[in-house]
């Protein structure tokens, strides 16, 4: 019968191996992921000088498309503006867990409005 100890050593065992398959994983696909980007640059620059939308072959279609990204440089200048301009489609506040379990033991365990907050237990194994 298997003991706690040896249910231990069994999880770090398979711990440690899982992020040894998956940094052998990441050397692995390296090659690969580098070869995609230098062909994704080829034809991107290839649309770029044909002045193109897309091209097609047979096989595929290899197409423009804009990605978007907007990150907060000064989050209490971008905090003050979405407030005093009442500017709240361009935020995306979200509940911060120590905020609410605060909330929820200061307030005799009533939730904040509209948020939702639970508590799992879960085991974790440390090594020493």
């Amino acid at each position: 019968m298997a003991t706690h100890e040896d249910m231990i050593t069994s999880y770090i065992k398979l711990r440690d191996t899982k992020k040894e398959l998956v940094e052998k994983h990441k050397k692995e696909l390296a090659p690969y992921n580098k070869a995609l980007e230098e062909v994704g640059d080829y034809l991107l620059d290839y649309l770029k000088r044909q002045n193109l939308q897309s091209v097609a072959t047979k096989e595929a279609t290899a197409f423009l498309r804009r990605e978007r990204s907007a990150t907060v440089a000064d989050m209490q200048a971008f905090r003050e503006h979405v407030i005093a301009n009442r500017d709240f489609d361009i935020a995306d506040f979200r509940a911060k867990v120590d905020g609410v379990e605060d909330y929820v033991k200061s307030h005799d365990g009533q939730l904040p409005p509209g948020v939702n907050f639970s508590t799992t237990i879960v085991v974790s194994v440390q090594r020493k």
